[in-house]
């Protein structure tokens, strides 16, 4: 009788062999779906990371341009020409001065003047014997020597005299042919990169020998990427750029050079448990600066998310698998089918509620990739903000001082009136703080119609105490139709900007008369402020509205007024101009486009 082969171990080898097939299947599957989805993390990484590179470009191109202009006017300054030319105390007062003057409206951290030899003459920091740069000599700094040789310099390096880092920009200080001295204005960068360590990210800048001076991490400052060569030690010791830091390297270990130029790097990590990280490093070259920008994303994202992909394939191919096993169940007898479909239904159970914890964690994983930190470097306080806010200020000093005396006589009503108005300064004030506000989030200027009338009344408002104590007579001609296009705040400041220079103008003149129209022509409105004082002196035609010109003494203003308010109209989409009148004065024309 022969021998019978039982269907027992049959189907075992059977089971077993689907078993393998299926367990191979989905590991093959598994690393596939695991490396698409880490390359497209990476290449989302890639691409975030392109980003914060470009606004970090911007964000150290802005702190700077800001300045590049001050060493060409220092320059070109008479009384810096005068200094250079025939130094003397009394010249080096009025230069230390105006230098101090300047270096606060413009919010750089010192500008000051060097003779041909490299020796300081005069610097914004005069008033601090500890800090000052006067007597000190730096004509071992490669800004000096960049300036000495082809007119301007740009360097970064930690000040001798101070122990501050900062960028030096320079320029030289010629008489016809001859070099005199060189201008410098020194920037502090610190302000940016506590906004890149607020922002949570992790972003470097290395010169040109692979050294980092600008971090969101301080632990990695003045270190070099790699050893440095003893030539370049040398170098940098005499120049003193980073002064007596010891420049260790940093610890980066480069791995493999990726297809899109970025590189997986490691780098140790400080704290309770020190140990080595792996980021993706993208570089962004600044040629102007001889700097580059680097940017370290964290991968444990990237491999959370490519891990919950491989986790979400098996998935699948598990309740596949497990449909098909339960039509080949189903065929079975009507017991097993009931047995199976409990059976199946609680594994579809399981598998879903795995499936939805598994999208949850790949949901958040991808939240975590698309958020970035905010750029900061925003929101800083300008010269112009200051100027603005000084004025309804003062009027609010005055009309305390004069409230106290009201409230001291009992007469009620003019004190409501006084504190109503208080009020209403104080209300100004919020508004013109709230321009920061909008700059700092981007968005567009604000632009609405606003009643001519309604903007000079406010400014008249602000120095009506002054146009009284002086007996300035206003005549005004306004229509209550004449409506322009602008910020009311902003065109009230053009307004009380030129009122007040209207006013300084007239406080030798015997007939103190302002003369305010308003006329409709092809272009809008032409808005005319015309005073009785002395007039434009043709020499001041073509510079009454540069930054910084004022014919005033030291000490009562900075030179800004015409110039901010000439900004403020040409935003608006308008003119400033300044001309004199034909029986004496000047007169100020506003032209502005009118509100539809």
């Amino acid at each position: 009788m022969a021998d019978t082969v039982s269907p027992r171990p049959l189907r075992r080898r059977r089971m077993a062999i689907l078993v393998a097939a299926l367990a191979a299947v989905t590991a093959l599957a598994c690393w596939g779906a695991y490396r698409w989805a880490e390359a497209e993390a990476r290449a989302a990484l890639t691409l975030n990371g392109d980003l914060r590179l470009g606004l970090y470009a911007s964000s150290i191109r802005n702190a700077v341009g800001r300045y590049d202009y001050l060493p060409f006017l220092l320059a070109r300054d008479h009384e810096v020409l005068d200094l250079l030319d025939a130094p003397s105390d009394l010249r080096r007062d009025a230069v230390n001065r105006r230098l101090e003057t300047a270096n606060a409206a413009a919010g750089s951290a010192a500008l000051y003047v060097v003779d041909r030899s490299g020796l300081a003459l005069a610097a914004s920091n005069w008033a601090d014997p500890a800090q000052s740069f006067i007597g000190h000599t730096y004509d071992f700094r490669p800004y000096f020597r960049q300036a000495v040789e082809t007119g301007s310099g740009r360097y970064f390096g930690i000040g001798v005299t101070t122990g501050l880092p900062g960028y030096f920009l320079s320029h030289a200080v010629r008489q016809g042919e001859t070099l005199t001295g060189v201008a410098v204005v020194k920037i502090d960068l610190e302000p940016v990169q506590r906004d890149w360590a607020a922002g949570g990210e992790r972003v470097l800048v290395t010169d040109e020998n692979g050294i980092v001076f600008l971090s969101s991490h301080a632990e990695w400052k003045y270190r070099a990427l790699r050893p440095l060569p003893g030539a370049v030690t040398d170098r940098l010791a005499q120049t003193r750029q980073y002064d007596r830091s010891d420049l260790p390297p940093l610890g980066l270990h480069d791995g493999p050079l990726m297809e899109n130029g970025a590189r997986l790097v490691s780098l140790p990590i400080s704290g309770p448990e020190a140990s080595r990280r792996a980021f993706l490093m993208q570089e962004l070259a600044l040629p102007e600066f001889g700097w580059t920008i680097r940017f370290l994303s964290d991968l444990e994202p990237v491999k959370a998310e490519a891990t919950g992909a491989a986790i979400l394939t098996a998935m699948g191919i598990l309740l596949l698998a497990a449909a098909t096993a339960l039509g080949w169940q189903r065929r079975q007898t009507l017991r097993l089918q009931r047995e199976a479909r409990v059976t199946l239904e609680r594994r579809v159970e399981e598998r879903t509620a795995e499936l939805l914890t598994a999208n949850r964690i790949l949901r958040d994983a991808q939240e975590e990739l698309v958020q970035a930190g905010k750029l900061a470097a925003l929101g800083q306080m300008s010269a112009a903000l200051a100027h603005e806010i000084n004025q309804p200020l003062a009027a609010i000093r005055t009309f305390v001082a004069s409230t106290r005396l009201l409230a001291e006589r009992g007469e009620t009503a003019m004190v409501r009136d006084n504190l109503a108005m208080i009020g209403d300064l104080a209300e100004r004030m919020a508004l013109l703080s709230g321009h920061l506000k909008e700059f700092a989030r981007k968005g567009p200027a604000r632009v609405e119609a606003v009643p001519v009338a309604r903007a000079m009344d406010r400014a008249l408002a602000l120095l009506a105490s002054r146009l009284r104590e002086e007996e300035v007579q206003v005549d005004r001609s306004i229509p209550p139709d004449a409506r322009v296009r602008g910020d009311a705040v902003r065109l009230e400041q053009v307004f009380v900007n030129l009122l007040r220079n209207a006013a300084d103008a007239m406080e030798g003149s015997g007939d103190r008369r302002l003369t305010l129209t308003a006329t409709r022509n092809a272009e809008g409105w032409e808005i005319r402020i015309r005073d009785t004082g002395t007039g434009i002196a043709e020499a001041h035609q073509f510079q009454l509205f540069d930054p910084f010109f004022t014919t005033k003494e030291v000490g009562q203003g900075l030179g800004l007024g015409l110039s901010l308010s000439y900004g403020i109209v040409r935003d608006f989409g308008g003119t400033l101009r300044a001309e004199n009148n034909p029986e004496g004065g000047a007169c100020f024309v506003v032209q502005l486009p009118e509100a539809q």
